[in-house]
């Protein structure tokens, strides 16, 4: 076995070839190469046989020397595995050699973005890992309500894509279509002159229009450029303006730009695309087959930005009768499809069965109208929902059926007097009326009548099927989940028709207990009462500065947050410059009965959702809630300093402590050091400042070597809301010196202060850090700056950075490096003179090439890289375009070799078989050798 040295120079060697045979099959797909076909090698690949006079059979036999088995692809997979290659890098590279792409809905072709491309965006190449389909769980049978598995809702929305509903990459556009750079426009104008000319709308959003200049055109309306185009060309035509109109004009959009975007989260295909300027986030879905199963349809965000700029609601298309105001994309956008949410159930008597995706505060009746509403043979009186039991509600009788049954009045949660909140995981079941007559009402037949706590109460026929009370609450789908059990009342008629009432303890009944499970005679009617009736009302009251002070029923389930919205107002932010927000007390009688305990809380917290929000309220609790007047002094204040988020100084309140104010100063910095706070006080009655040290730490375990955890910091404030603070007092929270838990950057080269950095937080940016390091110097060249991160270059344009476009957010270890303004250009390869050429702003490619001699009779391509790294073909054609220079980019001339003398020519067709040989252990010669040589 050769060593590694020894196998450095076959690296050398066969890395362009298999490079090149990656970059082919992820164009065309490896599976369109048949063998021993006559097709031609793509230029690439030929380009590199050619340079390194190597054919692929040699190509294949020195990637043998480096132990790769050439003919089994997931073995060569998961050879690299073996050798610590990152599984993400495997799949990308394995996604390259995939057949097919997605299609557009918009009618223009929907194509991953190249790693070029990606560079230009300043985004990260694409996530195409292939979704596991075990992750796709489908639902069990025992959830179809007795007709097979219930489907997720709207998923299959997304199959198939209709043509009538692509948008077209063509004309026409409504006037309030925003023109971009990229749009193609036609001007024509006829009367005195008469011309008409196709417009492209350039990267700087203007237009040049023959014989009368440029005129910027981006980011305007096409009513509003129309009126704009026509003004400016009245100053050579005038009789675009004069009355009666002697020149007439129109501009229309001949074709749409394409946009890129960027899809991410929970869909079968991340990554890249080009799709039209007229999609919006349903077309862009549709491009990449919609969510997957586990992926939300409730909260699709289109970020820009980095910002949220807007969520969409797929129900809003798919359920709702209005048509929803379509979210439309701007370039670079990000359309991210998180996790699923809280999804419910519904099985039996309506429209759509299925499982669906609730939001936040949605209920019950929300749930019934997402599943097409009730059918008419469905049974009002009460439904069923089948819950399931948070794990610190279990015990060791439900930890093997940790679900609960619970009922509810249908009737009342459709007309509004009953809110039913719905948890992730329930099931909600709507019966449906049994299919039975009522033979007493139809006839003399011999009948009893059961109500109360009973799913469904009525009128059935004593007969075989009926005999006994147990038999009749059978009958009736048995009782409910608050029936009352100890007791139930039979009333008969006796032989004067008075009534005569017995008691019957329903459990005894249930269980056969022959005295409580007595036979029924015609006419009986029995009646079971629920616990809720039983019990007297119960109530909640909230007092002091509310618009809506006073008791209120207790229902199950109420939490502070429900008692403070009713006592109205404090939703109202003009009404709560009135109110203390900083403190609210809930009142609790003691269980003994005689005393009551108060429970403080952040108001403001409360009301946004968190702190004490979803507290459990018991019967009889009360919540006051105080005036600001009552506390606030604008003339007293305290301040605070250190490892918090936001020092400075804050308005005294009476009764303040230590907590309040790290509260108030938006909670500790992750560097605090929770083993001692300080007070510096006034003293009394003299000059200078006396210091209170506070040991908070001894509640801590004892600990001495105190770190920060969210369990050690809910401690730290426990104790320091028992330490008062006063009119002037200074808090001062440390910094612990030990501290060195934080992510580091390297800025070097051309800045004021070079040098490693510590992200002040995830995601900070590359502007931030170059702001920190003190900004480029005159003698630097941001244009040229080269970002590596995880030890390979990431191509972006950090020059961009610097004038405030593009931000990126760096990593952990990234390494940016400013290099001098290079004020040359380097011409390398086929040309008659290469070497450097003096800068010249806004020259092209041509330029260059003939500063240095222009191109040779050999010349086979011409490749432009950037000073950010990112490489283009040049086409030197008759109608190529020549692309803009940039200062310190490479431009590379090749050249072509001379046939072999000894054969008449190669065989293209065994070529290409070759290469596809080569293809299966791409892969794993790329990522060794990249390991065993780097």
């Amino acid at each position: 076995m050769p060593t590694l040295s020894a196998l450095r120079p076959v690296w050398s060697a066969s890395l362009p070839i298999l490079v090149g045979v990656l970059v082919w099959s992820g164009a065309v797909g490896a599976a369109q190469s048949v063998r021993g076909q006559q097709q031609e090698i793509p230029e690439s690949i030929q380009e590199e046989l050619d340079a390194r006079n190597m054919s692929p059979a040699e190509a294949r036999k020195r990637a043998r020397q480096l132990g790769i088995d050439l003919s089994n692809p997931e073995q060569a997979a998961r050879q690299a595995r073996e050798r610590g290659i990152p599984e993400a890098r495997i799949q990308a590279l394995l996604e390259a050699a995939r057949e097919g792409e997605p299609t557009d809905s918009a009618g223009v072709a929907a194509q991953p973005l190249t790693q070029t491309q990606v560079a230009e965006e300043g985004a990260a190449p694409p996530d195409t890992t292939e979704p596991d389909p075990s992750s796709e769980s489908e639902p069990s049978s025992e959830d179809g309500g007795g007709e097979g598995a219930l489907d997720y809702f709207g998923y299959d929305t997304f199959e198939n894509v209709p043509d009538a509903f692509k948008p077209s990459a063509d004309g026409p556009v409504d006037d309030s279509y925003v023109v971009g750079p990229g749009d193609e426009l036609r001007l024509v104008v006829w009367g005195a002159p008469e011309f008409q000319y196709d417009l492209t709308v350039d990267r700087q959003g203007r237009v040049y229009v023959p014989n009368h200049g440029q005129f910027t055109a981006a980011s305007k309306q096409l009513s509003t450029l129309r009126a704009d185009m026509k003004k400016w060309l009245s100053r050579k035509h005038s009789g675009l303006t004069e009355d009666p109109q002697t020149v007439f004009m129109d501009l229309s959009v001949t074709r749409i730009r394409p946009l890129r975007i960027f899809v991410l989260g929970e869909v079968a295909r991340p990554g890249g695309y080009t799709v039209s300027a007229m999609s919006n986030a349903f077309n862009a879905l549709y491009s990449v087959g919609g969510p997957l199963q586990r992926g939300s349809l409730r909260r699709v965000q289109v970020i820009r930005e980095g910002e949220v700029a807007e969520t969409v609601d797929l129900y809003d298309y798919l359920v709702d009768s209005g048509t929803p105001n379509p979210t439309g994309l701007q370039s670079g956008d990000y359309l991210r499809v998180p996790i699923r949410g809280k999804t419910v159930a519904i099985t039996g008597a309506v429209e759509r069965p299925a499982y669906y995706e609730m939001k936040g505060g949605e209920t019950v009746r929300d749930l019934i109208e997402y599943a097409g509403g009730l059918q008419s043979e469905a049974y009002t009186a009460d439904f069923e929902v089948s819950r399931l039991l948070p794990p610190d509600e279990r015990d060791e009788e439900t930890a093997s059926v940790p679900r609960t049954d619970l009922n509810y009045d249908l009737d009342a949660v459709l007309a509004g007097d009953t809110t039913v909140e719905l948890r992730d995981a329930d099931r909600v079941r709507i019966k449906a009326v049994p299919e039975r007559t009522d033979p007493a009402a139809a006839s003399n037949v011999a009948s009893a009548s059961v109500n109360g706590a009973i799913f469904q109460p009525g009128r059935y026929a004593l007969g075989d099927s009926i005999r006994t009370v147990r038999q009749l609450i059978r009958q009736a789908n048995g009782l409910t989940g608050d029936a009352y059990r100890e007791q139930a009342t039979l009333i008969r008629f006796n032989e004067d028709l008075g009534e005569a009432v017995r008691s019957i303890n329903v459990d005894s009944a249930m269980a056969g207990v022959p005295r409580a499970n007595i036979p029924l005679v015609p006419g009986d009617s029995l009646h079971v009462s629920s616990v809720q009736n039983l019990e007297a009302e119960r109530s909640v009251e909230i007092s002091g500065q509310v618009r809506d002070p006073g008791t209120y029923r207790y229902r199950t389930n109420m939490t502070v947050q429900d008692l403070l919205l009713r006592g109205g107002g404090l939703a109202d932010s003009t009404y709560l410059k009135t109110v203390l927000r900083s403190r609210a007390d809930l009142y609790r009688e003691a269980p003994d009965g005689r005393s009551e305990r108060v429970i403080p809380f952040n108001l403001a917290r409360a009301l946004n959702g968190s702190g004490r929000a979803d507290t459990p309220l018991r019967p009889g609790d009360e919540i006051r809630v105080y005036p600001l007047r009552a506390e606030v002094n604008p003339d007293k204040f305290v301040e605070i300093s250190g490892a918090v988020k936001d020092t400075g100084r804050y308005e005294y309140q009476e009764n303040l402590t230590v907590k309040d104010v790290i509260l108030k100063a938006n909670g500790f910095e992750e560097d605090v050091y929770l083993d001692m706070i300080e007070i510096a006080r006034p003293r009394e009655g003299a000059d200078g400042m006396r210091t209170i040290e506070i040991p908070i730490g001894e509640t801590l375990d004892d600990s001495e070597d105190v770190r920060y955890t969210a369990d050690d910091t809910t401690r730290a404030l426990e104790a320091a809301a028992e330490v008062p603070v006063q009119h002037r007092d200074r808090v001062l929270v440390r910094s612990d010196p030990e501290y060195s838990d934080r992510d580091f950057v390297s800025i070097q080269g051309e800045v004021r202060f070079p040098g490693d950095y510590a992200l002040n937080e995830e995601g900070e940016t590359l502007a931030s850090v170059l702001e920190r390091a003190g900004g480029v110097l005159d003698s630097g060249y941001p244009g040229g700056g080269q970002l590596v991160r995880d030890g390979e270059p990431f191509v972006t344009d950090i020059g961009n950075v610097v004038r405030g476009r593009n931000d990126l957010p760096l990593r952990a270890g990234d390494q940016i490096t400013i290099p001098t303004t290079p004020n040359s250009v380097s011409v390398r390869g086929n040309v008659a003179q290469p070497g450097r050429i003096q800068y010249a702003k806004g020259r092209d490619v041509e330029y260059y090439l003939d500063r240095a001699g222009s191109t040779r009779d050999s010349t086979k391509a011409v490749y432009l890289t950037q000073a950010t790294g990112a490489t283009f073909k040049v086409d030197t054609g008759w109608f190529g375009r020549s692309p803009e220079v940039e200062d310190g980019a490479v431009i590379r001339v090749t050249r072509k070799s001379p046939p072999p003398e000894d054969q008449e020519g190669p065989d293209v067709g065994q070529i290409i078989t070759d290469v596809t040989g080569i293809l299966s252990s791409a892969l794993t010669v790329v990522v060794l050798a990249t390991r065993a040589f780097n």
